[in-house]
């Protein structure tokens, strides 16, 4: 279960493109890391629920050598269950950072977005 979405039901006429453009996303990518059940970007239909990020105030968090992504989410996800209950996914994390095409794949001094607390 995500934390950090809302559901919204597709309308007659949406497409992945034009939901991002109405939530302020930066492109429909971020849509289908939420959304791995869509297989084909350009096959949604009216009624499907979908998942969309929330837009909510981000912290940033600068990558430093040897760090890995499934590591920051996880010390992250320690004071996000520790004061709050919620934890991150990694779909979460990708949806807020599109520009992260392979989450194998981070640099030091690469800035990594994660959702304040809600």
């Amino acid at each position: 279960m995500y934390a950090f979405v809302n559901k919204y039901t597709v309308e007659p006429g949406d497409t992945l493109s034009s939901i991002a453009r109405r939530f302020e996303l930066l492109s429909a990518t971020q849509l289908l890391r939420v959304n791995p059940e869509i297989a084909d970007p350009d096959l949604i239909y009216p009624g499907q629920v979908i998942n969309v990020p929330k837009v909510v105030p981000m912290s940033t968090y600068i990558v430093r050598p040897g760090h890995r992504l499934w590591s920051i989410v996880s010390n992250y996800n320690r004071k996000l269950m520790r004061y709050y209950g919620n934890q991150i996914t990694m779909d979460e994390v990708l949806a807020y950072n599109p520009g992260i095409k392979n989450p194998d794949l981070i640099y030091p001094g690469m800035i990594v977005y994660l959702p304040e607390i809600l």
